[in-house]
């Protein structure tokens, strides 16, 4: 059993959480991305697939960041007042390997396409479909790039998955609304038009763009998780006890609420003990083991 002793005295700016929250960042992995620069389906980066739903048609268009940039244009949507969440845009991504998964996309609406959209995502290779949420009629003004980005780690169903995918789909105003013509719907009748006032009514042939669409995982599935069960840490006696079930060495610091760094990088091997005179109130034990996998555990020192 080791023993370390510390007499503390004042506070560090931490390097090491900012290298902590680094790393976590690179950590993600993107499994598929679609920037259609080259005016292709097929994925700029990973793999996945992407296709139009019901009878859309498509053709290429300026992307976000403007020439040379594409982006994927969509038309050809249902008449007004029919076929509410029956047209859009489909993603297949294989989520295999991976956890805590996030979607995220750029999407520009004309001036007579819907303002609403409504995501769907699929578990079971698009036999299904399931509700995830609007964009809060998101696109207007029209004729703009609007990032939306959605969290989907607190699926399980979604990690993990060879079947996984999502829909983006034009939907009927979930809202009553007046379109700006001086025609007015009751809620989910009608579909919402993005310009905002003048103009044609909502048509057919407005047109809804994409870019820059990305499938994020935060973690291939089991890191850290495994390694957080397998390490514990307390206070007991005076002394603040680190234990770990790994035939290995790792490292360790103690951080304050504030992200100081109290005690730097020490290694703890099966069972350390820490004398932390002075030290009092709630902290975080960072620990890192050969693999790169990292557990924080959290700690009260009265």
């Amino acid at each position: 059993m080791k023993h370390f002793y510390l007499i503390f005295k004042g506070f560090a700016l931490s390097a090491a959480l900012i290298m902590f929250f680094v790393s976590a960042s690179e950590a993600q992995t993107t499994l598929a991305k679609w920037d259609f620069n080259l005016e292709t389906l097929d994925p700029s980066e990973g793999s996945g697939t992407a296709m139009n739903v019901g009878e859309t048609t498509f053709t290429w268009a300026t992307g976000v960041t403007g020439s040379p940039d594409r982006a994927w244009n969509t038309s050809t949507y249902p008449e007004q007042s029919i076929g509410s969440g029956t047209a859009g845009a489909e993603f297949m991504v294989s989520t295999a390997g991976y956890q805590q998964i996030s979607i995220s996309f750029y999407h520009r609406s004309s001036g007579t396409a819907s303002r609403w959209a409504q995501i769907y995502y699929t578990t079971n290779g698009g036999s299904s479909w399931i509700p995830l949420t609007n964009n809060a009629g998101g696109l207007s003004p029209h004729d703009t790039f609007y990032l939306f980005e959605f969290d989907m780690s607190s699926i399980p169903a979604v990690d993990d998955n060879a079947d996984f995918g999502f829909r983006v789909l034009s939907v009927f105003s979930p809202v009553a609304f007046e379109d700006g013509l001086g025609s007015s719907y009751g809620s989910n009748e009608a579909y919402h038009r993005s310009r905002v006032l003048e103009g044609s009514p909502y048509g057919p042939n407005g047109t809804w763009r994409f870019d820059d669409v990305t499938v994020i995982a935060q973690q291939p599935v089991g890191i850290g998780e495994d390694f957080s069960k397998r390490t514990a840490v307390y206070f007991q006696n005076g002394l603040l006890h680190i234990k770990s079930a790994d035939n290995q060495a790792i490292k360790a610091n103690v951080i304050n609420i504030l992200g100081q760094t109290v005690v730097n990088e020490f290694t703890v091997e099966n069972t350390s003990t820490l004398y932390v005179n002075g030290l009092q109130g709630y902290f975080f034990v960072q620990l890192v083991n050969t693999k790169g996998e990292v557990a924080t555990k959290k700690v009260f020192i009265p």
